[in-house]
């Protein structure tokens, strides 16, 4: 009877956190083989809560426009997950419709925010 109850106690603290490291894992392998099948045109939601659209993908980092003409570096292990949908009424919604049409239609890549016909760039020329 002491023995089963040793195995028991041994099960309880042994192998159930054993169990759960091995779910933790299979997690984490998920996570990292969406990080490394993440797409140009993507839409998709950092570890933070910053939602953008994957303009490009390097080696170790991903590209987001975060606004129109708005382009930020992330590491790509900050990537979380692919966004679908937003709330109704959101500024995004929009943005969100005209990407997932564009990018079906257009995989090029995006313009450069700093080339001369640039909203940002008007009145400026440029000079070497």
């Amino acid at each position: 009877m002491e023995i089963i109850f040793v195995l028991l106690i041994i099960l309880v603290f042994v192998g159930l956190p054993l169990f759960q490291m091995r779910k933790q894992n299979q997690r984490m392998r998920q996570l990292r083989e969406f990080q490394d099948s993440v797409q140009p045109g993507m839409v998709v939601k950092t570890t933070s809560g910053v939602h953008g659209r994957v303009a490009n993908v390097g080696e170790t980092t991903v590209d987001l426009e975060v606004a129109r003409g708005i382009v930020t570096t992330w590491d790509k292990a900050a990537i979380f997950e692919t966004v679908d949908a937003v709330d109704a009424g959101s500024a995004q919604a929009e943005t969100l419709q005209r990407g997932q049409n564009e990018s079906a239609a257009d995989q090029s890549a995006p313009k450069n925010p700093f080339d001369d016909e640039h909203p940002f760039n008007e009145g400026e020329t440029k000079s070497q």
